[in-house]
């Protein structure tokens, strides 16, 4: 199983949106975390509402300073906005979201649905990515284990 970690820096939006999402979209298949380098006190107010209009709920969820363990243990890393110094956390990926602090819940819904797409390419990728690696090794058990001709 992959794991993703997101990391912006207040952990109070565009993470929260994201790893609500792929965890969503994923459905056990991969797992993904959030996490700030100056994290917030509490999850925006907005982005509790744009994600309850898609029946996710994020009320209970706490922002989170990002730690080295999570650092070693994911096998993707998002960096989400070009406020942080992107060698500090070798990312996977770059997706530059503006900071929606004290946008309007329009704007926040519009930033939610990029996210969203996003997110969505990156679960493609992965599941593409599994099953490319997959299929040889099959494929190489079948034919050294059982002498079958693929």
């Amino acid at each position: 199983m992959k794991h993703v970690l997101f990391i912006d820096v207040r952990n109070a939006l565009r993470g929260q949106i994201a790893e609500a999402l792929f965890n969503y979209f994923a459905d056990g298949s991969a797992q993904a975390r959030s996490c700030g380098t100056m994290p917030a006190l509490r999850v925006s107010h907005r982005a509790i509402q744009v994600m309850a209009e898609l029946d996710i709920d994020i009320s209970r969820k706490f922002p989170t300073a990002v730690t080295q363990l999570m650092l070693v243990q994911a096998d993707i890393i998002v960096l989400i906005g070009k406020g942080i110094y992107p060698r500090a956390f070798a990312p996977t990926v770059i997706w530059d979201f503006e900071d929606a602090t004290g946008k309007s819940l329009d704007e926040v819904r519009e930033l939610r649905n990029q996210i969203c797409q996003h997110v969505l390419a990156l679960l493609d990728e992965i599941h593409r990515t599994s099953i490319e690696t997959i299929v040889p090794q099959v494929q190489q058990q079948m034919l050294t284990e059982y002498m079958v001709s693929v």
